[in-house]
């Protein structure tokens, strides 16, 4: 199966990749959940995902025999948010490592200031994610509910191409 997550439900598609990572063929996360480890933009600023990008466990590689074993460090700091990722050496994400992940971005979403730090935190737990900003590929004007948006057939047809470019079919 190809799973399709946005947002909130962003988690869930990492989740189910790292329970059934031989049925999934592909992720593609708009705007998923973030940043790691932390809620920004929206109060409370209050840690979140203590797995990382889950608030429940998955797997990883050396295993965590619970969540406060996934060290992290502050990769970067703003007025805006903390990104944070793993200390060194960095755990592994198993079973999504076995799955490619497409991680879309709009450019007039409140997530563009955050998904670079997802796509990092995926990247350094060597998962194969390619992350495409809407508007680096001429797609402008996007908010968060790009789906639902006058140019949707456009940013509907990118995915498929990106798909069907990793050989899922």
């Amino acid at each position: 199966m190809i799973l399709l997550t946005h947002s909130q439900s962003g988690p869930l598609g990492w989740v189910l990749g790292d329970s059934k990572p031989n049925l999934v063929r592909f992720i593609v996360a708009l705007e998923p959940s973030g940043p790691p480890f932390i809620n920004v933009i929206f109060p409370p600023i209050v840690p979140a995902r203590p797995f990382g990008i889950t608030e429940t466990p998955v797997a990883y590689d050396p295993p965590l025999s619970s969540a406060d074993n996934l060290k992290t460090i502050v990769a970067s700091n703003s007025s805006l948010f903390t990104c944070f990722l793993q200390a060194s050496p960095a755990r592994k994400l198993v079973n999504l490592m076995k799955i490619p992940i497409l991680v879309v971005t709009s450019e007039a979403s409140y997530h563009a200031i955050y998904d670079d730090c997802t796509v990092d935190y995926l990247r350094q737990a060597a998962v194969s994610v390619e992350h495409v900003k809407l508007e680096e590929v001429g797609i402008h004007g996007n908010g968060h509910m790009m789906f639902m948006e006058k140019n949707n057939i456009e940013i509907a047809e990118l995915i498929q191409k990106r798909i069907v470019k990793m050989g899922v079919n």
